[in-house]
């Protein structure tokens, strides 16, 4: 994924998380980290699967939800990643988890 800024103070991305019980994110660069107008940011995204009870078997429309802060403002947005990611992160925990679904 990447964080851009098209004008104005910089950004900071102060959380990045997902609503799956049983999956965690860590994003690299670590959170808090700032992204100045005009200058894209790649963050990697690296998913932790923590139990696999509690992930779902198809991950359907799986989302980001990051919160971002500027000097006027803070916004909590959440970010739908698509159907080939939905795909993957589907057949990743699959891989995984086994049978051992919720």
């Amino acid at each position: 994924m990447a964080v851009e800024v098209g004008s104005g103070p910089p950004v900071e991305t102060i959380r990045v998380s997902q609503p799956y019980a049983g999956l965690a994110v860590t994003p690299s660069p670590a959170t808090p980290f700032r992204t100045k107008a005009r200058a894209p940011r790649k963050v990697t995204i690296t998913m932790h699967v923590t139990e696999c009870g509690k992930v779902p078997e198809n991950a359907g429309l799986p989302f980001l939800d990051v919160t971002l802060r500027n000097t006027r403002a803070m916004q909590a947005q959440s970010f739908i990643l698509g159907p080939r990611y939905a795909a993957a992160l589907s057949e990743a925990l699959r891989a995984v988890c086994g049978t051992t679904f919720r």
